[in-house]
């Protein structure tokens, strides 16, 4: 219960940042946006049209889709969200700040845009609309959510191009590559880390240091030197980015002739990280 409370404080925060980054810098300063937001802007610029009733009425049909493809929790937490959203752009409707200067708009725009819906998704949970889309291609084919939006977006904004013209599609669509960026930033930031793999002449020390003072598992793999077909005893281990600094200190003391690589991790689950049943 309190995992479940906790992550639908999460998705409301996401939600509300989401609004006020619309109604603040969007609807502000006349910019358009992807997915059914953009859609719903479309609408309110050329017909007054209520911004918040307009984004619910096009999220029910999908929301409808999403509950046959990506399971019951999943759908409580896109309904709630994009309940969430309705709410706050109607609460924030009249919290708007107009700037001369639109790239600052588009920058601070897509990042406050991008923050809120990274951690709705990392919740669990979405926004509806194209989010419903990007989701179920994750899920059934492993694509980065950002760059599935980004990609739905851009066909969304050609839109805008026609209707309102090439500055505002320009300046929109700087927004949203880098909203979609943070979205993958703020997910990838809560599990991603690093893979250290170890070649040196005394890996038992290394090994019990880092077991010991770091608290992480290694793994010992056997290999030979292309060159001397010397054995080689190899270290491998996945540590997070702040312990990625003390490895490279204890490595260092012990044996400054090893060769080490350091590689990406974009998710990391099991002991010592993220459970892997919430996956």
């Amino acid at each position: 219960m309190n995992q479940k409370l906790k992550e639908y404080l999460l998705i409301t925060l996401g939600a509300f940042i989401y609004a006020l980054g619309v109604n603040y810098f969007f609807v502000a300063n006349k910019l358009a946006e992807g997915g059914v937001t953009g859609i719903t802007l479309m609408i309110y610029y050329l017909t007054g049209a209520s911004i918040s009733t307009t984004y619910l009425l096009i999220n029910i049909p999908l929301i409808i889709v999403g509950w046959k493809l990506l399971g019951r929790d999943f759908i409580y937490k896109t309904l709630y969200g994009t309940l969430m959203v309705t709410l706050g752009l109607k609460l924030t409707h009249n919290i708007q700040g107009p700037m001369e200067d639109l790239i600052l708009v588009s920058i601070y725009g897509g990042i406050a845009l991008g923050v809120g819906l990274g951690i709705i998704f990392y919740c669990g949970g979405s926004t509806g609309g194209t989010d419903i889309i990007a989701r179920i291609l994750k899920t059934y084919k492993g694509y980065a959510i950002g760059k599935i939006m980004f990609a739905m977006d851009f066909i969304i904004l050609c839109m805008v191009a026609i209707l309102f013209g090439k500055k505002i599609f320009m300046f929109t669509l700087i927004a949203v590559f880098i909203c979609g960026k943070m979205i993958d930033y703020v997910q990838d930031g809560f599990t991603r880390a690093k893979g250290v793999m170890i070649i040196t002449e005394k890996a038992d020390e290394i090994r019990e240091i880092i077991m010991d003072n770091l608290g992480r598992g290694v793994t010992l793999l056997e290999g030979y030197g292309g060159y001397t077909k010397e054995r080689k005893e190899i270290i491998y281990c996945v540590v997070s980015r702040v312990e990625l600094f003390r490895l490279k200190k204890i490595i260092k003391g012990i044996d400054e002739k090893a060769f080490v690589t350091v590689t990406e991790v974009s998710e990391a689950l099991g002991e010592g990280f993220q459970n892997l049943n919430q996956n």
